[in-house]
């Protein structure tokens, strides 16, 4: 387990101090803290390792947003054109070996933190710090039950007897297990964070992510009341940020939007401690740069289904729109359009980009456009040299439209569902939607709205898959082969690795 040491004031300090095993080394509260920062490696890891949350935005290339350019690219063309199975390696075998990583660091300090042996350790302090280890225990298990359904549910570390016995539990009974721990993380953390460290869970992001799993699992009536418990603390607490774009490019990373973020730096910090995003999806073939220096891969080539679902401004599609102009098909398009993405006479680091910037792995694209979100005007980015902008995982924006969704589930389009929805479109420049909306306008409507407020974040795929779109919206795409079964692919496959160490592991259906 690698140690990272844990600094009093502003960002969580992930910088690698020592190694070690857990034995002996907890003796005081900061190694405690130390412990705790320690399991955030497992969520960052490194660009080919791999990492429980690795290059996450990768998703929309399993959408109908994206084609990635190559097979290699952690396995997400598999996932795309359906052929993943239990050897697959990349994400697939990540979420699980990585999750479980997590999982392992998490039980061995909350062993530690309830054993009585940490004298200096306040109860206050105490309670703060299980707060935030079953916080991340919880948001391991979000992910794990909605990709793989049934997976061990392990609550201790546990011998190397125990883990070959293991059997998969049944999901429900997991969720259960993380409600219960979101519920304890709600209750003991503050609006604020421990020590006052961005980066860190607090109460807030709690509440967010109960949601999030709330309405993953179809709750609405509780994810819509958990979400409007962050919705009463807009003003104070938490806040639209008036600038969409700044919120993904290193520039306003403690804005009241960003509710919990992966934090990186670049190598002028700290060497290697970097996000894996800012390379991959850039512009490219920038005159006397290179990757190293700002340039991109260009790894996705864009769909016209992309392009086609940005509104107007005038709040019409392109094709009911008076302002669509086809031969400047990128103006006059809904503001974040533009937030989003760089196009043929953008300037990026002084330069002026031309068509030639735009393609994928040497390829020309069709569409020319890059993504400006991850891409900083300062970080370099290459294999060592990584981008310092932070991976923003929760944001205020996500609470507003899961309530205006989970509302109009239960109770169809109240003006609640209008007012929350309508706060992020007019923060986006955008008109009000119109009023008189049926209950499946507005459904149709909140899901444009998430796709194009969170591209490149990725929830896209995770929308597709808990919405039961993906059989079709993955199909549209015709550029490469794909294909979704769905009575399989709503499920990934259980890793061929972890069967083979723990043979009372089942397979799930069709794989």
């Amino acid at each position: 387990m690698v140690f990272v040491s844990g600094c009093s004031d502003d960002p969580l300090d992930l910088n690698p101090i020592d190694t070690g095993s857990v034995d002996g080394f907890f003796t005081s509260t900061s190694d405690l803290v130390a412990g705790i920062n320690g399991i955030y490696n497992v969520f960052t890891g490194s660009w080919w390792g791999g990492a429980f949350i690795h290059v996450q935005p990768h998703f929309e290339a399993v959408t109908e947003n994206a084609i990635i350019c190559c097979a290699w690219e952690y396995q997400y063309k598999r996932l795309a054109q359906g052929t993943m199975n239990s050897a697959t390696g990349g994400v697939v075998r990540f979420k699980w070996d990585y999750g479980y990583q997590a999982l392992f660091r998490i039980n061995s300090i909350m062993e530690v933190l309830k054993s009585g042996s940490i004298t200096d350790l306040s109860a206050e302090d105490a309670a703060i710090m299980e707060g935030e280890l079953r916080f991340l225990r919880a948001f391991v298990y979000n992910h794990l039950t909605f990709l793989y359904g049934d997976v061990p549910l392990v609550t201790a570390t546990l011998t190397p007897d125990e883990a070959r016995d293991i059997t998969r539990t049944p999901r429900a009974q997991v969720e259960q297990f993380m409600f219960e721990d979101l519920d304890f993380a709600i209750a003991n953390l503050d609006v604020t964070p421990f020590q006052g460290q961005w980066g860190r869970p607090n109460k807030v992001t709690a509440l967010a992510l109960k949601g999030q799993a709330l309405i993953y699992r179809n709750q609405f009536a509780e994810a819509a009341s958990t979400l409007n418990q962050v919705i009463a603390l807009e003003g104070s607490v938490v806040d639209l940020d008036p600038d969409y774009e700044s919120l993904f490019r290193g520039a306003n990373e403690q804005s009241p939007e960003i509710i919990w973020a992966l934090q990186y730096v670049d190598n002028e910090v700290g060497d290697g401690e970097g996000n894996f995003l800012a390379a991959h999806y850039g512009p490219n073939e920038l005159d006397g740069t290179s990757a190293s220096q700002g340039g991109g891969w260009g790894s996705f080539r864009y769909t016209q289904f992309l392009v086609d679902d940005y509104y107007m401004t005038d709040g019409k599609r392109f094709s009911e729109s008076d302002l669509y102009d086809p031969d400047n098909p990128f103006e006059n398009r809904d503001p974040r359009f533009h937030g989003t993405f760089f196009t043929p006479g953008s300037v990026y680091r002084g330069t002026v980009l031309q068509e030639r910037n735009f393609n994928t792995n040497g390829a020309e694209k069709t569409i020319k456009i890059a993504s400006k979100k991850w891409k900083t005007e300062t970080s370099n980015n290459s294999f060592s040299s990584n981008g310092a902008a932070d991976l923003v995982l929760m944001r205020y924006a996500d609470v507003l439209l899961m309530y205006a969704e989970a509302v109009n589930e239960t109770s169809g389009p109240t003006a609640a569902v209008y007012d929350a929805v309508n706060k992020v479109r007019a923060r986006a420049g955008m008109p009000d939607f119109p009023q008189g909306l049926s209950k499946d306008q507005m459904r149709d409507e909140i899901k444009n709205e998430r796709k194009v407020e969170f591209f490149l974040e990725g929830t896209r795929y995770f929308d597709l898959l808990r919405w039961r779109d993906a059989e079709t919206q993955l199909l549209k795409v015709t550029a490469e082969s794909r294909s979704f079964d769905p009575n399989k692919h709503y499920l990934w496959p259980i890793p061929q690795f972890a069967i083979d160490q723990s043979p009372g592991l089942t397979q799930n259906p069709g794989y």
